[in-house]
């Protein structure tokens, strides 16, 4: 029964099966999936679908928890744009148009969280960072719960 009292809902951490329960059982169409993404779990198949939808892309845990900061790729593109590697996967984010909320208490972090709309990643540099996949999670997958 529509009662009109909810006019849109997010979830997280559903995969394409989920979403497609989820429609198919309520005819609703969240607004926004937000899903562990990253370099090392780029998510390319449920960013495909919830584009397909119309669903915003949110990505948790945008910056692996920091286990890339050490990566030689990422370095590299960072020195090249002189700029940190978090700034560059940041930047990642946004030209691939995932919606992105860095966390941090730091405030100094926080200004170069939000200091990433002043240069762009080239296709190679993007074509570098895809090849970072791996398929490494720092949370728990979403199809292994019960």
């Amino acid at each position: 029964m529509d009662t009109g009292k909810i006019r849109g809902i997010g979830v997280s951490n559903f995969n394409p099966n989920h979403l497609d329960q989820l429609i198919e059982a309520s005819s609703v169409v969240p607004a926004i999936n937000q899903i562990e993404l990253h370099p090392h779990l780029q998510q390319a198949e449920v960013r495909a679908y919830n584009a397909s939808k119309g669903i915003a892309t949110e990505a948790w845990s945008p910056l692996a928890r920091g286990r890339m900061n050490q990566d030689a790729i990422l370095a590299e593109i960072a020195n090249r744009h002189g700029k940190t590697v978090s700034q560059v996967i940041l930047r990642w984010h946004v030209q691939l148009g995932n919606l992105v909320i860095p966390k941090t208490s730091n405030p100094d972090r926080l200004v170069e969280n939000l200091n990433v709309f002043d240069f762009e990643l080239s296709t190679a540099d993007m074509a570098e960072i895809a090849s970072l996949e791996t398929g490494e999670r720092t949370g728990p997958n979403p199809d292994e719960f019960s």
